[in-house]
C-alpha cells in the first residue's frame, strides 16, 4: 500500500467563524492610526493652538518682509472671498478669505486659507494674528496690486500650519477692550484729510482715489440673492445711509452682506475710503477691494453726524406750547364789540 502525504491544510489551524473585528477600535498595541487619529491630525483644532515660539507684538507699520515672529492686532476694515474655478470638484477644497486689517498706525492685507473652518467675520472686528512670515506687496508684473497703503502681506493657514493663528476677540460695542481703544482712533479734535460730504463726493468726488465719505445708516433693508455673470450665488444687502447734505444706497454683497445685521439705524457711523460709486438711478455706493469701511470711528464729526441723526427721529409738538406766564386776564369793559 502506497504511503498517504499529509494535505497542506493539516498543517494550519482553522480560524474561529465570528464577526470581523473593527479596526478601527483597534488596542493601543496597534502600530497602526484609527480614523479618529488620522483626522485628529488632518484637521486639528484652532482652539487648541498653544504658541510655541516667541512671538513679539507689533504696529503694522513697524512690519517689514522676511522671517519675524510677530503679533499683530487690528480691526477689519473689508473682507471678501478669492474667487476659485474648484468648487465643482467632488471632494472639499481650501479656499482663502482676502482680509484687511488696520490699526492706529497703518493697514495690512492677510490671506487667510482654511479648509474646514469657516472664519465668520464681519466689518469692525477686532482680531490677532500670530504668524512666522511677512511677505512684500502682490505684484502683477512691475504693477503693485495691494489695496490702498497696505505695504506688507500674510499668508496664513492655522488648520495646516501650528506657527501661525488667527483669533477674533470678544469685542465691546463701543469699541474697546480692555480699558483701551484699538484700531482706526484719529486726533479727535483735527479735521481728517479727504474728507467730503456725501452730495460733493456723488457730484465730483468719486473720481479722487483719496476722498472719504463719513456717512450714518438711515435704513438696512433684507437680504436677498444675487447671480453673478460667472454663475455663482451672493448675498446682497442694501442698505440707506445719508448725511447732512444727501442721502445714498450703501450695496453690500458677499461676505460683508453679513456685518448690516450688528448696525443699528441713525446710531451707526461709517467711515468710507474709497468706495465704489454708480449713479444711473439712485446714487449706490459699493465696496471694491480697494474700500476702506470703518465702523463707529473715534471722530468728532462722528459724533456730530450720529447726534444729527437721532435729532431726526425726534418729532416736534403738535399742540401749541402754554405760555410760561400764563394767560392775562383783560377786562370786560376793554373788549370790543363789533
Amino acid at each position: 500500500m502506497a504511503p498517504q502525504h499529509p494535505s497542506i491544510q493539516s498543517f494550519f489551524q482553522p480560524s474561529p467563524a465570528g464577526p470581523v473585528p473593527d479596526v478601527t477600535n483597534a488596542d493601543e498595541n496597534v502600530d497602526e492610526l484609527t480614523t479618529t487619529e488620522v483626522k485628529a491630525l488632518l484637521y486639528s483644532t484652532p482652539h487648541a493652538w498653544k504658541p510655541r515660539l516667541q512671538y513679539e507684538n507689533c504696529h503694522i507699520a513697524t512690519l517689514a518682509p522676511g522671517p519675524h515672529c510677530v503679533c499683530v492686532m487690528g480691526r477689519v476694515v473689508n473682507l471678501y472671498d478669492q474667487p476659485t474655478s474648484t468648487s465643482r470638484l467632488p471632494y472639499p477644497t481650501k479656499r482663502c478669505l482676502h482680509v484687511l486689517l488696520k490699526d492706529d498706525t497703518g493697514m495690512i492685507k492677510v490671506k487667510l486659507w482654511f479648509l474646514k473652518v469657516d472664519y465668520q467675520l464681519r466689518l469692525g472686528q477686532l482680531v490677532s494674528i500670530w504668524t512666522a512670515l511677512i511677505s512684500g506687496p502682490e505684484t502683477s508684473g512691475s504693477v503693485s496690486i495691494t489695496v490702498q497703503n497696505a505695504a506688507c502681506t500674510i499668508e496664513i493657514y492655522p488648520e495646516r500650519d501650528n506657527r501661525c493663528y488667527f483669533m477674533v476677540h470678544a469685542d465691546k460695542r463701543d469699541g474697546t477692550l480692555l480699558g483701551e481703544r484699538h484700531g482706526y482712533s484719529y486726533f479727535h479734535d483735527k479735521q481728517l484729510p479727504g474728507l467730503t460730504t456725501l452730495k460733493r463726493y456723488i457730484d465730483r468726488g468719486h473720481d479722487v482715489p483719496t476722498a472719504k465719505v463719513l456717512v450714518c445708516v438711515k435704513s438696512i433693508g433684507g437680504r436677498k440673492k444675487f447671480a453673478t455673470k460667472k454663475g455663482s450665488v451672493l448675498d446682497v444687502v442694501n442698505v440707506i445711509v445719508f448725511d447732512e447734505s444727501h442721502d445714498a444706497t450703501l450695496a453690500l454683497y458677499g461676505r460683508v452682506a453679513t456685518s448690516a445685521a450688528y448696525w443699528k439705524t441713525s446710531d451707526t457711523v461709517l467711515l468710507l475710503s474709497n468706495p465704489g460709486f454708480r449713479g444711473e438711478r439712485r446714487p449706490t455706493l459699493s465696496i471694491t477691494p480697494n474700500t476702506c469701511v470703518e465702523v463707529d470711528p473715534c471722530l468728532a464729526d462722528a459724533e456730530w453726524l450720529r447726534a444729527f441723526a437721532q435729532r431726526l427721529t425726534t418729532r416736534e409738538a403738535v399742540n401749541v406750547p402754554f405760555p410760561e406766564g400764563g394767560m392775562k386776564k383783560t377786562a370786560p369793559n376793554a373788549l370790543k364789540l363789533r
